[in-house]
């Protein structure tokens, strides 16, 4: 008896199953949580309140999607800046988006564009550092691309070793505007100016009157040389004259040249008058000649009282010297 009762409860004991372990609850999800409250604003119209919960959706789960339906919020609230921000940037991966989504953001982001400025600019040195509006925009970057305010806007652009590049720009709604931002190098300063200080130079002698005394000799020189050229010239046109004329008298008589009728005097005439011409031209020459050359060594002569050379300057030089035995003095010059 007493081992059947043993037997009975080992077999229940055995046969008992084990309690169950209670499950550990799941973690709450702040995505989740807001996303069902921005839900629940925006169905009731309150968009304050979704944009919010979205937001802070965004910053638990940073989704295209999530930040979509950001953008379209801040639509409502006429915050087009920040919708069309954030509605091209969820835009940016469109395959994470569904059709439906896509659509809708890309009517919102046309809604948006149409209230803002698109400006774009590229840099010349992406290391650059940009700020828009005396805000800090970025750096390191060639290209920007930005919404801002319709109205005037300035982009400056600063880098070590460059010149501050600004550019100022007015836009309104829904205008798209572009434009390069270029450094140029800090120009070297120029190299430090050597001053050399040189001695005055000399005043320049005035040899006007030695260059007139120089060319009315020459020109006198001339006038006499060319002037008994032409004497001997007449002289021996005188001789032919001379010895044509001693012909005609021995053919034709001391009158043979007054019989202008006779052809066979005519020749012979006619070239006596002309060897006479010749030697009449010839001496009226050397007279001018002569007279020519003598006003301009006149003229040069002259020149002596109306335009005198100034005095040289001393070309010597007297040094007294002594030396053991006694001494003496030392000349030295030009002479």
């Amino acid at each position: 008896m007493v081992s059947l009762i043993i037997i009975t409860t080992f077999a229940a004991f055995a046969q008992s199953p084990a309690a169950p372990r209670a499950a550990a609850p799941a973690p709450p999800d702040p995505a989740a949580d807001a996303l069902r409250r921005a839900r629940a604003a925006r169905s009731a119209g309150r968009w304050r309140e979704a944009e919010a919960a979205y937001r802070a959706a965004f910053a638990a789960a940073p989704r295209p999607a999530i930040e979509g339906e950001l953008g379209l919020c801040e639509l409502s609230l006429q915050e087009y800046l920040d919708a069309a921000t954030h509605l091209q940037r969820a835009l940016f991966d469109r395959r994470e988006l569904s059709p439906a989504e896509r659509q809708r953001f890309e009517d919102g982001l046309l809604r948006a564009e149409s209230e803002v400025v698109q400006v774009e600019f590229v840099l010349s040195h992406p290391k650059a550092e940009v700020f828009l509006d005396g805000k800090f925009l970025g750096r390191g970057q060639p290209e920007y691309r930005l919404y801002v305010e319709p109205g005037r806007h300035e982009v400056r652009a600063s880098l070590e070793g460059h010149v501050t590049q600004t550019v100022p720009f007015e836009r309104w709604a829904g205008d798209v505007t572009s434009f390069p931002v270029a450094l140029d190098p800090i120009p070297k300063p120029p190299p430090p100016e050597v001053i050399v200080r040189a001695t005055a130079p000399a005043p320049e002698r005035d040899r006007s009157g030695r260059n007139i005394r120089i060319a009315g000799a020459s020109l006198a020189l001339a006038g006499t040389a060319l002037g008994v050229g032409f004497a001997i010239a007449a002289g021996v046109r005188d001789d032919e004259a001379e010895a044509q004329a001693d012909a005609v008298r021995e053919d034709y008589g001391r009158g043979g040249c007054l019989y202008e009728g006779i052809s066979e005097i005519t020749v012979p005439c006619d070239a006596l008058a002309e060897t006479i011409s010749t030697r009449d031209t010839m001496r009226g020459a050397a007279w001018a000649s002569f007279i020519a050359g003598g006003v301009f060594g006149a003229v040069a002569i002259s020149s002596l009282w109306w335009a005198p050379s100034p005095p040289s300057p001393p070309r010597a030089a007297v040094r007294p010297f002594v030396v053991a035995g006694g001494g003496g003095v030392a000349i030295g010059g030009v002479w």
